[in-house]
Protein backbone atom coordinates (compact mmCIF):
# COMPACT_ATOMS: atom_id res chain seq x y z
CA UNK A 1 0.00 0.00 0.00
CA UNK A 2 1.22 3.50 -0.94
CA UNK A 3 1.48 6.37 1.57
CA UNK A 4 -0.93 8.11 -1.13
CA UNK A 5 -3.41 4.88 0.03
CA UNK A 6 -2.89 4.95 3.38
CA UNK A 7 -4.23 8.03 4.01
CA UNK A 8 -7.40 8.22 1.32
CA UNK A 9 -7.86 4.83 3.50
CA UNK A 10 -7.87 6.93 6.29
CA UNK A 11 -10.67 8.85 5.66
CA UNK A 12 -13.36 5.97 5.52
CA UNK A 13 -14.73 6.70 2.54
CA UNK A 14 -15.64 10.20 3.19
CA UNK A 15 -14.85 13.01 1.33
CA UNK A 16 -15.65 17.26 1.86
CA UNK A 17 -16.01 18.60 -2.70
CA UNK A 18 -15.88 21.68 -3.00
CA UNK A 19 -17.41 23.54 -6.66
CA UNK A 20 -17.44 26.89 -7.74
CA UNK A 21 -19.81 28.43 -10.33
CA UNK A 22 -19.81 31.92 -11.30
CA UNK A 23 -17.61 33.03 -8.09
CA UNK A 24 -19.91 31.44 -5.62
CA UNK A 25 -17.70 27.99 -4.30
CA UNK A 26 -20.07 25.48 -2.36
CA UNK A 27 -18.99 22.78 -0.45
CA UNK A 28 -20.82 19.13 0.54
CA UNK A 29 -19.63 16.32 2.31
CA UNK A 30 -19.56 13.11 0.06
CA UNK A 31 -19.04 9.16 0.63
CA UNK A 32 -16.44 8.25 -1.79
CA UNK A 33 -14.84 4.88 -3.33
CA UNK A 34 -11.58 3.97 -4.69
CA UNK A 35 -10.55 2.52 -7.77
CA UNK A 36 -8.29 -0.40 -7.07
CA UNK A 37 -6.33 -0.25 -10.21
CA UNK A 38 -5.71 3.75 -9.93
CA UNK A 39 -5.57 4.88 -6.65
CA UNK A 40 -6.28 8.85 -7.69
CA UNK A 41 -9.70 8.01 -9.04
CA UNK A 42 -12.50 7.69 -6.75
CA UNK A 43 -16.18 7.50 -7.34
CA UNK A 44 -18.85 9.15 -5.94
CA UNK A 45 -22.41 9.43 -6.89
CA UNK A 46 -25.30 12.44 -7.08
CA UNK A 47 -29.02 12.92 -8.22
CA UNK A 48 -28.68 14.29 -11.42
CA UNK A 49 -30.73 17.44 -10.26
CA UNK A 50 -28.62 18.70 -7.68
CA UNK A 51 -26.82 22.19 -7.08
CA UNK A 52 -22.93 20.05 -7.56
CA UNK A 53 -24.16 18.69 -10.64
CA UNK A 54 -25.13 22.06 -12.11
CA UNK A 55 -21.41 23.38 -10.85
CA UNK A 56 -19.89 20.88 -12.39
CA UNK A 57 -21.25 21.05 -15.65
CA UNK A 58 -19.99 24.83 -15.88
CA UNK A 59 -16.54 23.75 -14.17
CA UNK A 60 -15.36 20.27 -13.21
CA UNK A 61 -12.25 21.53 -11.16
CA UNK A 62 -13.06 20.99 -7.57
CA UNK A 63 -10.89 21.16 -4.29
CA UNK A 64 -11.50 18.08 -2.21
CA UNK A 65 -10.46 17.74 1.62
CA UNK A 66 -10.91 14.06 3.35
CA UNK A 67 -12.10 13.93 6.49
CA UNK A 68 -9.48 13.71 9.19
CA UNK A 69 -8.93 10.75 11.21
CA UNK A 70 -8.05 11.74 14.51
CA UNK A 71 -7.22 8.35 15.57
CA UNK A 72 -4.41 8.26 13.00
CA UNK A 73 -2.74 11.79 14.00
CA UNK A 74 -4.79 13.84 12.06
CA UNK A 75 -4.57 12.21 8.36
CA UNK A 76 -6.06 13.62 5.40
CA UNK A 77 -5.69 14.35 1.52
CA UNK A 78 -6.18 17.73 0.54
CA UNK A 79 -6.05 18.96 -2.96
CA UNK A 80 -7.29 21.01 -5.08
CA UNK A 81 -5.77 19.87 -8.01
CA UNK A 82 -8.68 17.30 -9.10
CA UNK A 83 -11.41 17.26 -11.93
CA UNK A 84 -15.15 15.51 -11.32
CA UNK A 85 -17.09 14.32 -14.37
CA UNK A 86 -19.47 12.04 -14.76
CA UNK A 87 -17.75 8.77 -15.58
CA UNK A 88 -17.58 6.27 -18.25
CA UNK A 89 -18.33 3.72 -15.77
CA UNK A 90 -21.47 2.20 -14.61
CA UNK A 91 -22.33 1.45 -10.87
CA UNK A 92 -21.86 -2.20 -11.46
CA UNK A 93 -18.34 -1.56 -12.82
CA UNK A 94 -17.67 0.51 -9.78
CA UNK A 95 -19.66 -0.91 -6.89
CA UNK A 96 -17.21 -2.92 -4.35
CA UNK A 97 -14.92 0.01 -4.36
CA UNK A 98 -17.46 1.57 -1.83
CA UNK A 99 -16.81 -0.20 1.46
CA UNK A 100 -18.61 2.21 3.88
CA UNK A 101 -21.87 1.06 5.10
CA UNK A 102 -23.37 4.45 5.70
CA UNK A 103 -23.13 4.93 2.03
CA UNK A 104 -24.83 2.50 1.36
CA UNK A 105 -27.65 3.73 3.89
CA UNK A 106 -27.40 7.00 2.29
CA UNK A 107 -27.73 5.86 -1.27
CA UNK A 108 -30.11 2.87 -1.06
CA UNK A 109 -30.31 3.10 -5.03
CA UNK A 110 -26.67 4.31 -6.11
CA UNK A 111 -27.47 2.98 -9.82
CA UNK A 112 -30.27 5.07 -10.33
CA UNK A 113 -27.95 8.25 -9.66
CA UNK A 114 -25.21 9.69 -11.79
CA UNK A 115 -21.45 8.04 -11.45
CA UNK A 116 -19.03 10.74 -10.73
CA UNK A 117 -15.15 10.24 -11.23
CA UNK A 118 -12.96 12.34 -9.36
CA UNK A 119 -9.34 12.45 -10.71
CA UNK A 120 -6.72 13.71 -8.33
CA UNK A 121 -4.23 15.13 -10.36
CA UNK A 122 -1.91 16.35 -7.01
CA UNK A 123 -2.68 16.41 -3.66
CA UNK A 124 -1.21 16.88 -0.14
CA UNK A 125 -1.23 14.41 2.35
CA UNK A 126 -1.25 16.40 5.73
CA UNK A 127 -1.14 14.98 9.41
CA UNK A 128 -0.18 16.96 12.60
CA UNK A 129 3.14 15.14 12.05
CA UNK A 130 4.06 17.42 8.92
CA UNK A 131 2.83 16.61 5.24
CA UNK A 132 3.69 15.68 1.80
CA UNK A 133 3.18 16.26 -1.73
CA UNK A 134 1.85 13.53 -4.55
CA UNK A 135 1.54 13.97 -7.99
CA UNK A 136 -0.01 11.83 -10.47
CA UNK A 137 0.55 11.29 -14.37
CA UNK A 138 -2.88 11.16 -15.86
Amino acid sequence: MTLFEEYAMAANGLIYVATEQAGQPSLRIMGFGIDPEDSNHWYLVSQPDTKKMADLKQNDKVAIMTVMNMAEGGKRVESNNATMAPSEKTWEDVKDCFTNPVFHKNHPHPEEEVLLELTIHSARLAAFAGDETVSFND
